[in-house]
């Protein structure tokens, strides 16, 4: 059994993510991104600054397995529809990051408990860059 999330699938996602991200190609095609790419990305910005005032985010949606998960396939529906051409490497790099993510939820899940949640911290750390990093792409000025 695995005891740690290989440190490669993680932090290659969320520097995939960022390089596709930053092109400002991809930008521009993502300010004319579907409404509902808009409207997740809007609702990632609020439920930050919510998190923010308040000091803490709430712990029920955001960690745990089935979270995680939830919050891994969010970001994923969000790049297939920003870029609904199958063949657009954006669309391929964003994807492979994600699933960086999600191999990484896997290796994580029949982990013992503790070791479990430190994996945990690290895949939220992640997820919450390259959420960041995608609402920062969709709504930039």
């Amino acid at each position: 059994m695995a005891k740690f999330i290989p440190k490669p699938t993680v932090f290659s996602a969320i520097a995939i993510a960022q390089k596709v991200l930053s092109n400002p190609e991809v930008r521009k095609r993502l300010i004319a991104a579907p409404g509902i790419v808009m409207d997740w990305a809007q609702q990632q910005r609020a439920q930050r600054r919510n998190a923010e005032r308040r000091g803490l985010p709430d712990p029920t949606s955001r960690f745990g397995q089935k979270s995680l998960e939830r919050r891994v396939e969010s970001l994923g529906n969000v790049v297939v529809r920003a870029f609904p051409n199958y063949d657009d490497p954006a669309r391929a790099d964003l994807l492979k990051a994600v699933e960086g993510l999600r191999v990484a939820l896997a290796i994580a899940k029949p982990m013992p408990f503790v070791q479990r949640k430190k994996a945990h911290r690290r895949i939220d750390d992640q997820l919450d860059q390259m959420e960041a990093a995608m609402v920062d792409a969709v709504l930039a000025p």
